[in-house]
């Protein structure tokens, strides 16, 4: 049952319960256990100075004031997954991004991290403490090009960390950090297929590395080679057939696409009613909101949804992979004190999505309107034209030919042009990555410092080739035909190879009309960074409590971007779906410094008090100056309890994309607030008459296709995010129970200014809340002359705010378990671990009239997107349990994905969403030595994906980038090493 927001608070009280009684239950007979069956582990090591991730200060132990959870390279590379996404996104901090299942609106097939679901943008990716390559406008860094072969252990820092790494880490920073002292032979090899028998994968890794002599170096060179397969909709029962709730919300019917073969032309319903030479409706029919051509021309009323088309067949719900990683990291002792480095990392990655045959609205291109929605249609003496439809045109000239010139106009027709086969984008990613510097010690006064001086210089060039897209100027010219020799019928402009053809009624589209409509479409964009910099880090002087240490430098990067569309573009033959040139660069200059002073040190209840502090003054080249700072501290009164706290002042610079994206159309989910199925005040009925329905239609009115279009842009204007970030929790180790660890932290992030592109329904809500026809976002909804919505216009602007509040939990325990149950009379172990991660909220105000809304565990009304879902779930919950002895390995881990509600006022079929868990397992076994050989399950109970509808997640019904949609699979491999 659905329960509303005044219960959320105590549902959550009852799921913090839950999980802490979950926790209790592992964790507690296991601590029990371990007094009689603990294994001795006194001994340590001399400290050495470390740094950690989220802060550049030497320090002798992993504490910091900033909450990181750590992901282990066994984690990784015993997953049985082949990206990393699919591995980080498992984990509670990591709302869901871009994920190779996210066929629809994936773009590219950029995969991404998105802490707290703030979005990539705000999360900041880095490889070894530095920034990696940029995958596309927005400056993303594709997971793929990552070398997971070398990746010896993953940090998630979740505090904010801007005046440490500077712009982007709003939500935080995932920090790669990989091997640099290998030295040997590794080769692994790993197979893997869903049990539907389809998305196989394939992975081989190679790493050969050596010490150099006198042990002055390392050397390490790493090949990868991925390989996945793609599976479609239609391979998923739950997916092969797109739904959408009834009127009354009461089931799921049937929702195809209303752009369909043979054309679909939205009427009112006075222009329905006077309409001249159209057939009868099939039956049965829901509602009449358009008529169609079948084939030979003729026309007949259209049914919805009985008329509308099943595209689900042919898209994808795994995008197919395949790249090649070469990676090389080295490091030389030139002197006892200077070192130098090097890292170099070469990435080819392949990907492509498919969608089903075009599906546009067909338009004539105007040079000086290119958003007409208009075609224009010559009727009169047309031969390429079935007779029946030209009488048609000619019957009802009051619709389509008031001026009586011959040419037909016809306003937002709805066509898919299934004649031509599906839509292929290619897609190839060439990345390079170049680091380079010294480093190394020098002794100021009686204390050591360390230095570093750094250059990086990055290339990504991505080249896209897109089939199947149809040409608008080239459609212009072929619907333009006379009669040639023999009365056949010929373009009247004879350029470019024109073939006539007919759109109306399906089979009119020839072999030969079909490849001039849809030439290919080549296009490039190139990515290029650099950066320098240089820190030093070191004590400044001692105090009781300890050395003061600080660390400071400088460092200066450019990003520039060009993006090359396809000449067809340049020209702007597809109307408003041309993709348009894009040039953009900035520059920014920056200085940071951090200090950590410890007060108290080993004395009675103030084991240790120390506060930290960072700042960061940053001078953009696109927005000015802008400066970032933390504070932060630690109190131990015990050496087993620690408790930490900070505030970071955080701010974002807008990237390229934010900044100079051309305007541009897609597809989206979503619902006309005037459509008859929504709740519709006398009010609203009269604003919808204002904005263009006819009085006559409004009574009856009804949304004639599936979704809506969104048209976007960048913005020059913007400004910098600004985000204050606090986070306090503690870290218990208690002597008592030797191997235990226990970490709490709430985080609050405020992020003011934030730079967003509204969706559809957003933009929607923001205008019928106020019945404004001066709002903005009215002025953004578009309508044709039937009344309905051309388009809705979502510019990337600062809005409001985004806040978000929780709690994340960790727990971690090691005991040694009795002798009987080691192997081969080894001894045995069990580690068990608990991540679970509580969002109290993630508000959003995203326009200047629209109330805030608070999306945490909900769906629906702005809370998910129309293209691919994005839901983010209010509680995440991962365990994990590891036996091992001797040679064997033995994990299980349980997945929960928290329950999820329709958000409050928002009529819905299914309201309310059970959690859902997920549960993997892994064996692992040293055969000898030199080879371990793996093999594991993921979803063991083949567990399926909640079904939602495509209004709420898009066209696969399922929140794609949120719940597994391959079912239970399989993997195998084996590693050999010497």
């Amino acid at each position: 049952m659905s329960y509303d927001r005044i219960h959320r608070p105590q549902a959550r009280f009852r799921r913090v319960l839950l999980a802490t009684s979950l926790l209790s239950t592992v964790l507690l007979p296991a601590a029990a256990a371990a007094q009689d069956a603990a294994v001795d582990e006194t001994a340590t090591e001399a400290p050495t100075d470390i740094v950690v991730t989220g802060s550049r200060l030497q320090r002798t132990d992993l504490t910091a004031p900033s909450p990181i959870t750590t992901v282990s390279e066994d984690t990784i590379k015993l997953s049985g997954n082949v990206t990393l996404e699919r591995t980080l996104n498992q984990f509670p901090q990591l709302g869901q991004g871009n994920t190779g299942s996210v066929n629809n609106g994936g773009g590219a097939g950029v995969l991404t991290a998105n802490l707290r679901g703030l979005g990539s943008t705000r999360t900041l990716t880095l490889v070894n403490g530095r920034r990696f390559i940029p995958a596309n406008s927005a400056a993303d860094v594709d997971l793929a090009s990552i070398p997971d072969t070398l990746v010896r252990r993953v940090d998630i820092i979740t505090g904010g960390a801007s005046a440490v790494y500077g712009s982007d880490a709003i939500a935080g920073a995932v920090n790669f950090m990989l091997r640099d002292d290998f030295h040997g032979f590794e080769a692994t090899a790993q197979y893997g297929i869903n049990e539907l028998g389809d998305g196989a994968s394939q992975k081989y890794d190679l790493t050969i590395g050596a010490n150099l002599p006198d042990n002055r170096g390392n050397v390490a060179l790493a090949f990868s080679y991925t390989k996945q397969e793609p599976f479609t909709q239609a391979d998923r029962s739950w997916a092969r057939i797109p739904v959408a709730d009834n009127a009354a919300h009461t089931a799921f019917v049937y929702s195809g696409s209303g752009n369909i073969p043979g054309m679909r032309i939205p009427l009112s319903t006075s222009q329905l009613a006077g309409i001249q030479g159209v057939g009868a409706a099939g039956s049965p029919c829901t509602a009449v909101t358009s008529i169609r051509f079948e084939p030979g021309g003729a026309p007949v009323r259209y049914c919805s949804p009985e008329d509308s088309y099943n595209y689900a067949s042919y898209n994808l719900l795994q995008r197919p992979l395949e790249r090649f990683n070469v990676s090389a990291i080295g490091h030389y002792d030139i002197t006892d004190n200077i070192t130098a480095f090097a890292e170099l990392y070469f990435v080819n990655a392949r990907n492509n999505s498919i969608l089903a045959p075009d599906s546009f609205a067909p338009v004539t291109p105007s040079p000086t309107n290119p958003l007409t929605t208009t075609l224009l249609v010559p009727y009169v003496n047309n031969p390429a034209l079935p007779a029946v439809t030209a009488a048609f045109f000619a019957a009802n000239p009051g619709i389509f030919d008031p001026d009586g010139d011959g040419i037909a106009a016809v306003n937002q027709a709805g066509l898919r042009t299934e004649d031509l086969g599906t839509r292929r984008s290619y897609y190839e990613r060439t990345s390079f990555n170049a680091t380079g510097g010294l480093r190394g010690n020098l002794m100021i006064g009686a204390h050591e410092w360390k230095w570093e001086a750094f250059g990086q210089f990055m290339r990504n060039r991505e080249d896209t080739r897109a089939l199947g897209t149809v040409n608008s100027a080239r459609l212009s010219l072929a619907l333009d035909a006379v009669a040639g020799p023999g009365g056949t019928a010929v373009c009247r402009a004879q350029v470019n190879g024109c073939v006539p053809v007919n759109i109306f009624g399906t089979g009119g589209i020839s072999s030969a009309a079909a490849a001039f409509l849809t030439p290919e479409r080549i296009s490039n964009n190139i990515f290029e960074r650099k950066v320098v910099g240089a820190s030093i880090s070191g004590t400044l002087f001692e105090l009781p409590g300890g050395p003061v240490a600080t660390a400071f430098g400088a460092e200066y990067r450019s990003d520039d971007y060009e993006g090359n569309p396809s000449p067809f573009d340049r020209a702007g033959d597809y109307g408003a779906a041309s993709n348009r040139a894009l040039s953009g660069s900035f520059n920014v200059k920056e200085v940071f410094g951090e200090i950590r002073v410890p007060i108290l040190s080993d004395m009675a209840f103030a084991d240790t008090l120390a506060l930290e502090g960072a700042v960061r003054y940053s001078d953009y080249s696109s927005v000015g100056g802008v400066t970032a700072y933390k504070i932060g501290g630690e109190y131990a009164p015990v050496n087993w309890v620690r408790i930490r706290g900070a505030y970071n002042r955080a701010v974002r610079a807008p990237n390229v994309a934010e900044l100079y994206n051309t305007v541009g159309q897609g597809f989206t989910g979503g619902t006309d607030p005037c459509d008859k199925s929504q709740n519709r005040s006398p009010e609203r009925l009269a604003f919808c008459v204002s904005q263009g329905i006819a009085q006559a239609d409004i009574a009856g009115f009804t949304q004639s296709a599936l979704g809506l279009t969104q048209q976007s842009g960048g913005n020059p204007n913007l400004r910098p995010e600004k985000t204050d970030t606090y986070t306090i929790g503690g870290v218990i180790s208690p002597p008592f129970i030797r191997g235990l660890n226990i970490t709490v932290d709430y985080f609050k992030v405020n992020v003011q200014d934030a730079i967003v592109t509204p969706n559809v329904s957003q933009v929607l809500n923001d205008c019928f809340a106020t019945l404004d026809a001066n709002n903005i976002s009215c002025q953004s909804v578009v309508r044709g002359p039937s009344g309905q919505i051309n388009y809705v216009n979502t510019q990337t602007l600062n809005v409001g705010y985004l806040k978000v509040s929780g709690i994340d939990a960790q727990a971690d325990y090691k005991l040694g378990l009795p002798d009987a149950l080691g192997i081969g009379g080894e001894p045995a172990s069990l580690s068990l671990q608990a991540v679970a991660s509580w969002l109290f909220n993630k508000t959003q105000k995203t326009l200047t009239n629209t109330n805030p809304q608070d999306c945490a565990g909900y769906y629906g009304a702005g809370c998910s997107s129309g293209t691919g879902g994005f839901i983010l779930p209010d509680f995440k919950l991962n365990l994990n349990a590891t036996f091992a002895s001797g040679p064997i390995s033995w994990r299980w881990t349980g997945r929960m994905i928290g329950a999820l509600d329709v958000f409050p006022g928002t009529a819905a079929f299914v309201s309310h969403v059970p959690a859902v868990w997920y549960v993997d397992t892994m064996l692992s076994a040293d055969v000898k030595d030199e080879l371990r050989v793996f093999m594991g399950v993921n979803n063991v109970g083949n567990r399926k994906p909640p079904i939602l509808g495509t209004t709420f997640v898009g066209d696969a019904n399922v929140d794609v980038s949120l719940f597994d949609v391959a079912g239970r699979r399989y993997f195998v491999g084996a590693t050999l090493k010497f």
